[in-house]
């Protein structure tokens, strides 16, 4: 907006810069710039200095997300392997090649993922483990943190990465100012870097985790506390509150080693038939 009063803004204005922004294929950029002018204007509007809202007309220039439908993902071991080799040989920055492994090995958000902090890992002792804060988490009705234990294929990685990218702060800084990295950046090394569009997305490798752990036989239960997902049925609720974490440390190695598997190519043969095993 350069040095323009703010009552001079127009939706014309407004609308070439979010199209400047859509230009660069970062839809999910473009959409919160938009957001965060919308609070602008609507502060503005408060305070008395502009009549009108000129982001709002603005959000017809961007395309519309699909309602409804589902995040794409890869479902079986071939396809997940052959996607982790590549990205090792992509051109990838070190930080979003670190995020992408983080997300794969634990099927955590990619909200989380970006947002880490070295403050929430504990790489030592009998089971390492990253905490994280519930405030920081999508389901916010629990009064515990959510704890992914790590598997020993990503916490020789991130110990490594600590090792190189210093142990305070967030565990993945931008190359040039602010926070941390965009959770755009993964998005659209899988999308462009890897060609991955409409195949699998950061969020694809929960539902590949959901969906072969269910195969192999873990307990739904056990997957969904995995996921943090907000339960449907009384059961699994009554579980939140022991959390199930010897189940799911062992749900995680075994996630752990097959991924690694995987991604040596090896091949991997599923179970037949599903069976629960027992609590």
């Amino acid at each position: 907006m350069g040095n323009l009063l703010i009552s001079s803004i127009t939706p014309a204005i407004v609308a070439k810069a979010i199209e400047d922004i859509h230009k660069r294929d970062v839809l999910e950029t473009a959409t919160r710039v938009l957001q965060h002018m919308n609070g602008i204007f609507r502060y503005a509007q408060a305070k008395g200095l502009c009549r009108d809202n000129p982001a709002g007309p603005a959000r017809e220039v961007l395309p519309r997300k699909k309602e409804g439908g589902r995040m794409p993902a890869l479902l079986d071991w071939s396809s997940l392997g052959d996607l982790l080799r590549r990205a090792e040989l992509a051109r990838l920055s070190p930080a979003v090649r670190m995020a992408h492994r983080l997300c794969a090995f634990t099927a955590a958000r990619i909200g989380n993922v970006v947002d880490a902090e070295w403050r929430e890992f504990t790489l030592e002792g009998s089971q390492p483990v990253w905490t994280i804060p519930r405030a920081k988490m999508k389901v916010a009705t629990r009064d515990i943190d959510h704890r992914i234990p790590l598997s020993p294929e990503i916490l020789a990685e991130l110990s490594h990465w600590r090792s190189v990218s210093g142990s305070r702060g967030y565990v993945f800084p931008p190359p040039a100012g602010g926070k941390h990295i965009s959770r755009e950046s993964i998005e659209k090394a899988y999308r462009v870097t890897l060609n991955l569009a409409g195949k699998h997305s950061p969020h694809g490798w929960r539902s590949a985790f959901s969906t072969l752990a269910r195969d192999q036989g873990f307990a739904r239960d056990v997957v969904e506390l995995a996921l943090d997902h907000a339960h449907d049925n009384q059961v699994a609720r009554a579980y939140d509150r022991g959390e199930r974490f010897t189940q799911r440390i062992e749900l995680i190695n075994w996630w752990g080693s097959k991924l690694a598997e995987a991604q040596r190519g090896a091949k991997i043969i599923p179970l037949v038939a599903v069976t629960d095993k027992a609590a």
